[in-house]
């Protein structure tokens, strides 16, 4: 007999990851994507100041913002497309039957890779927060995740433009944001499988 994670892998395998989860990840990739391409122009900016590699810096930051907008408005699509439908409720009771241990397991055979394997550990707490507090109320502590975001990269930009009219290099803002920001899909990508288990839970 088939386990809850295997049933749950097969029909994930066949069927993708269901959107709006798939968008929502994938933007949350671009986030740490977009942060790295920022930390290369902003250190292109620095050994050769020109208006070329300024407006590159700015143009990067500009999509950065956009695309945080995006992940925003992808949630409070959903928050709302929720209530409206009563899907809050039939995820509330499938995340108290779904076998944390069993799903964990099954994508453990591909994502312990490393000796702390992040994505499971990110996994296991987000249905743990459902558990304890309900599906809805995880995709609002998320939704203020993402204005973190927002937050973290208006400081970035703050900075920068700080650094850029004084010649004052700030590397230490850089970094942390960075860091903030290279963390995304570690937890919101990871919601597309969080989500993925209780949508498939049922087949």
């Amino acid at each position: 007999m088939r386990t809850q994670g295997d049933r749950i892998f097969q029909i994930t395998a066949e069927q993708g990851f269901p959107d709006p989860w798939l968008s929502f990840g994938d933007s949350l990739c671009d986030e740490a994507a977009l942060s790295t391409e920022l930390t290369r122009a902003i250190s292109t900016a620095r050994k050769g100041p020109s208006g070329e590699a300024g407006a590159e810096v700015s143009r990067i930051f500009d999509a950065k913002q956009a695309n945080l907008r995006r992940c925003a408005g992808i949630l409070d699509q959903v928050l709302g497309d929720y209530d409206a439908s009563g899907m809050w409720d039939v995820l509330d009771e499938r995340a108290v039957r779904l076998d944390v241990q069993d799903v964990l397991e099954t994508w453990g055979r591909t994502q312990a890779l490393h000796p702390f394997p992040v994505v499971l550990k990110s996994l296991e707490f987000n249905w743990g927060y459902m558990k304890e507090h309900g599906v809805r109320a995880f995709y609002e502590m998320t939704r203020g995740y993402v204005s973190r975001l927002q937050e973290n990269t208006e400081r970035w930009h703050d900075a920068w433009i700080i650094e850029a009219e004084t010649g004052v290099l700030d590397r230490i803002t850089s970094i942390e944001c960075d860091l903030a920001s290279i963390e995304a899909p570690m937890h919101c990508d990871v919601c597309k499988k969080t989500i993925t288990a209780l949508l498939y839970l049922d087949g």
